[in-house]
């Protein structure tokens, strides 16, 4: 019976999913890392990181650069799932870098609504669309091979006191239980002052936001940088 011990449990390969406004910069976050990536991009916008080197499987066409139907991209999805499990790139990468999950939701219920057209269904379409998109975070979450980062935008939300606070967008209610499924969950802001832009990671809950750091490293405000942030929770100087 093998045993581990709990010192040090999940630092080398982290679980990580940054949320912000769109235009915020959650994409150049992948230029911040320093080992080798591979984004898997849904959104199909890529111009921030053209000055970059970054291998990137774009789900949003095939490998001719046809465009691939939005239905379609969870097939597509798969498919880059079956690629990165494969040995050779376990080998070649450390981070997956997966921009966004917002996107995958949008794709995820544009077939679902090819599998239940009637509109008498849509509650089991929806009731299928949580499990099957809690299945695919996992699904990737739990490749135990990389630092995962999964990016999404914010979306406005109330608690039981009828408060209102930022949390992530999906289809149906699954976004408001995402952050359960991180050890990381970080709210990107981008703030002027002095005519200059500032970005910076929340990384602990706030009234107005929800945010975790499970390594208990991280201090409220990060900057922008996820070598910084892997580093702190690694214990590297």
């Amino acid at each position: 019976m093998l045993i581990n011990t709990t010192k040090n449990y999940g630092v080398d390969k982290l679980k990580i999913i940054v949320y912000g406004e769109a235009g915020s910069g959650k994409t150049t976050l992948a230029r911040t890392i320093n080992e080798p990536t591979l984004i898997i991009s849904a959104e199909g916008g890529l111009l921030s990181l053209a000055d970059s080197a970054i291998d990137v499987i774009d789900i949003t066409t095939d490998d001719n650069g046809q465009v691939i139907p939005e239905e379609r991209r969870i097939a597509r999805l798969g498919e880059v799932f079956k690629y990165i499990s494969a040995p050779a790139q376990i080998e070649e990468y450390k981070w997956i870098f997966i921009d966004s999950l917002t996107e995958i939701s949008q794709s995820l219920i544009a077939q679902l609504g090819k599998e239940y057209p009637e509109r008498k269904d849509s509650l089991v379409m929806y009731g299928e669309n949580n499990k099957r998109m809690k299945s695919l975070i996992k699904s990737f979450r739990d490749i135990p091979h990389y630092n995962i980062v999964f990016t999404a935008l914010p979306s406005l939300d109330k608690d039981e006191n009828g408060m209102r606070y930022s949390g992530i967008e999906m289809v149906g209610r699954i976004g408001q239980s995402i952050p359960a499924y991180f050890d990381e969950v970080f709210f990107l802001e981008v703030i002027e002052k002095d005519k200059k832009e500032k970005r910076f990671l929340h990384c602990r809950k706030e009234d107005r936001l929800v945010c975790k750091d499970r390594s208990g490293k991280l201090a409220k405000y990060e900057p922008a940088d996820l070598t910084v942030i892997s580093n702190k929770i690694k214990g590297i100087n």
